[in-house]
């Protein structure tokens, strides 16, 4: 059963039908559909002409005194009953009030013709009071009404004046007294209540004045039930449909031609909203496909008309606007929802589906389908988009789209309106997920065709494949993870990646960081550099280190990605700095003043605002700016390098220098270092730790070495572990290097004390190399 209700909950379309059978069953209870029940039963009434059966008829009297409501001529009266009594009329029903007339021998006449009539005549009487009261409806006389038997002439009207149900029974402080249809209807008619056939043709039941009943020109009453009533009487006149207004006595009449035929049954709304609820849930949940649905609700749409044909046809009354309601909510719920879909689920520019929607399609299926969140991130989409029209915009990004979607067929294409293209894979489906994701981005960074113009595509990848976490979680993931992947060296990154701890995406870590950065908890340690030729320590690298109080020593390489990922790395940049020049004025009391780096990512360089908070904490603190390098780190990550430039000269013109850090791997590159004013290349450790082994990683970092010396620029080898690479990189002529073999990385006091150490030379016994 859970399992029942949670594949419910999972369709959007079941959701919206069980949220229209309980709008439906609701306006249905509170009887605000009524006023469309009432439209239908109209029209049902037209439906057919049904004859009556003629074993009861009608006779009225022409005859009336409006002043006291429907009272007839009682001589006329005496002429009819004596005619209907000759006739052998079964029995005879008087649907009006008798009054006295005046005369004490007519009315003493009217009185022995009641009585010589006996069980065959009745009278009538209003019980309810409400009609008593408003309209005004009269009694029999006492002295006619004395032993006589009685059946109810009420009825009951809806707002419009319909009669739509006759109660069996009328209830009153004297008695309980059958209504007249019950007795016309004959034995064996249920107590229930009756809801007239309208269908019945009211113009084939017998029907005669009393005049041309007395004269014998009219129609044959042995063995029928009659009922005698007044014309003309306002009290008495009732709506029906297709008729307009005609006596109560008709309404009577047709309630028993139709118990005679076994119909004036009535089905509420709860019975009929089950009825074809169960068909609408049953219908959704089978047929899956658009095409399919539409022949089903047209097929569903079709069964509520031709139940109200049958109905009609079988006097049974029904209330259809349960079924009609539920169709109408439904069609309301899934015109907003595709609403939004077009239009809040949609970017406007492309015609995409956003990642809003994306949320809320995968939402429910992640975790059970083990799908891959697959984000591809477009470099320098906004360059290309100052150049394009709104509507060229979106054929570019339409065009990217179609080419991801070649990747699974069906595939549907989120675009987040920036530089986001989002999609999934199932995992499953491929051994290989980071192959197929290459070869699928070597097909959409082909350039695009827009009025006439071939366009660059540039792209990374990111994936998330971590299935437990929630969807939006995990897309947030696969976006940092696009930021990670590198165009020129590892285009497509999978989350994993970073580290196999998964508490490298947990977003508590984020919260940690929070408390850290408010509460200055993140430090640095200082790694000595030495000069290799001298072995002298002549500077030290500034290195972010935070040690959380639950988790211990957190990786730089997981918070500084971190910082990136929610925006705070320039406020950690702001606090390393003012650390580290803190730090470079401790040592410049004591005489000490090394060569000082800091590290800054390149994506900093992207306006002034690392140039404003170099030159603030420059201005506030006494060190001098020429001992100060700015490594700049992952420089593949500069999209303009025109304004990084700027940013560089700016920051330079203060003696501050710049160092290309991690050279030789593809995250720091020719191109950087051909555009941009560095003094300094940091050769990466991967190629350092294998010179030993490996010829190709001792000439690399040669070859290195020498450009720096003919640019003119310093040379530092970063990763020394042993004297033989020490010594090695010496002969190749390096001029700086740094290590665990030179030093682990040390605090204020510990840099202070070694460089002490090494300026007393008669302590500093042991020198480097």
């Amino acid at each position: 059963m859970p399992q029942l209700v949670r594949k419910f909950l999972a369709s959007e379309r079941l959701r919206h039908a069980g949220i229209a059978i309980i709008l439906a069953a609701l306006f249905a209870a509170a009887t605000i559909f009524r006023p469309l029940d009432i439209s239908i039963w109209s029209i049902q009434s037209k439906m057919f002409d049904k004859q009556a059966s003629g074993e009861i008829a009608l006779v009225t009297l022409e005859s009336t005194d409006t002043s006291t409501g429907a009272v007839v001529a009682n001589r006329q009266l005496v002429d009819t009953l004596t005619k209907l009594d000759a006739e052998g009329a079964k029995r005879v029903v008087l649907d009006f009030p008798i009054r006295k007339s005046g005369s004490q021998d007519l009315d003493s006449e009217l009185r022995k013709t009641l009585v010589g009539l006996g069980d065959r005549v009745f009278l009538t009487r209003t019980v309810r009071s409400d009609l008593l009261e408003s309209r005004g409806v009269a009694e029999t006389d006492q002295y006619f009404s004395r032993e006589m038997r009685f059946v109810s002439s009420d009825f009951e009207t809806d707002f419009l004046d319909f009669v739509w149900g006759v109660e069996p029974f009328f209830a009153d402080n004297r008695a309980n007294v059958p209504a007249m249809w019950t007795l016309l209807a004959g034995e064996g008619t249920p107590a229930r209540p009756i809801y007239p056939d309208y269908t019945i043709d009211m113009a084939s039941i017998p029907h005669s004045t009393s005049i041309a009943l007395v004269d014998g020109s009219s129609i044959a009453v042995s063995g029928k039930s009659v009922v005698v009533g007044a014309t003309g009487s306002p009290a008495r006149a009732v709506k029906v449909p297709d008729q307009g207004f005609v006596t109560s006595s008709l309404v009577h009449i047709v309630a028993a031609e139709t118990a005679k035929r076994g119909s004036g049954q009535s089905f509420d709304w709860g019975t009929s909203i089950t009825v074809f609820a169960i068909a609408f849930i049953l219908l959704l949940a089978a047929l899956r496909t658009t095409p399919r649905r539409r022949v089903g609700y047209a097929l569903w749409m079709t069964s509520i008309a031709v139940a109200i044909f049958i109905t009609s046809g079988l006097g049974v009354r029904v209330l259809f606007t349960g079924p009609l309601g539920l169709a109408g909510f439904y069609a309301i719920l899934r015109f907003t929802a595709n609403f939004k879909r077009r239009h809040l689920n949609i970017e406007q520019r492309s015609g995409l589906p956003n990642f809003v929607a994306m949320n809320r399609d995968m939402g429910n299926r992640i975790g059970g389908d083990r799908l891959a969140i697959v984000v591809a991130k477009i470099a320098r989409l906004d360059a290309i988009f100052a150049t394009l029209s709104q509507g060229d915009q979106g054929k570019y990004l339409r065009q990217i789209a179609g080419r991801l979607s070649l990747g699974e067929h069906g595939q549907t294409i989120y675009y987040d309106g920036g530089k986001n293209f989002a999609f999934v894979l199932p995992s499953a489906a491929y051994n290989d997920m980071r192959g197929h994701l290459e070869g699928l981005r070597a097909i959409a960074s082909q350039s695009v065709s827009v009025s006439k113009r071939d366009l660059d595509v540039s792209m990374t990848i990111g994936v998330d494949q971590s299935f437990e976490k929630s969807m939006s979680s995990r897309l947030n993931s696969a976006i940092a993870a696009a930021d990670q992947a590198r165009e020129a060296y590892r285009p497509v990154f999978v989350i994993s990646d970073f580290e196999a701890d998964s508490e490298d995406w947990d977003y508590s870590l984020q919260a940690r960081l929070e408390d850290a950065l408010s509460e200055d908890r993140i430090g640095i340690k200082l790694q000595p550099q030495a000069d290799l030729q001298t072995g002298e320590i002549i500077g030290a690298e500034s290195l972010a280190r935070w040690v959380d109080e639950e988790h211990g020593d957190i990786s730089p390489a997981r918070f500084i990605l971190q910082c990136e990922r929610v925006g705070r790395l320039d406020d950690l940049t702001k606090r390393i700095t003012h650390k580290t020049l803190r730090a470079a004025e401790s040592l410049l009391e004591d005489g000490f003043e090394p060569q000082i780096s800091i590290n800054v990512s390149a994506i900093q360089f992207v306006d002034h605002r690392i140039a404003d908070l170099v030159e603030e904490n420059l201005a506030a603190c006494r060190m001098k700016p020429e001992n100060l390098t700015i490594e700049v780190t992952e420089t593949a990550r500069i999209e303009n390098f025109s304004v990084a430039r700027e940013v560089f000269e700016r920051i330079g013109k203060s003696g501050v220098k710049f160092s290309i850090d991690d050279f030789g791997i593809a995250s720091a590159n020719f191109d950087a270092l051909s555009e941009l004013p560095f003094d300094e290349i940091k050769i990466d450790q991967v190629f350092v730790q294998r010179m030993q082994a490996s010829k190709m990683a001792r000439s690399i970092v040669s070859n290195i070495i020498r450009l720096a010396g003919e640019t003119g620029l310093t040379s530092v080898a970063e990763g020394i572990e042993d004297r033989e690479s020490y010594q090695m990189l010496k002969d190749l002529g390096c001029e700086v290097g740094q290590g665990f073999y030179i030093a682990r990385p040390l605090t204020l006091a510990e840099m202070h004390e070694t460089l002490i150490l090494q300026r007393d030379r008669t302590h500093f016994t042991r020198r480097i190399g």
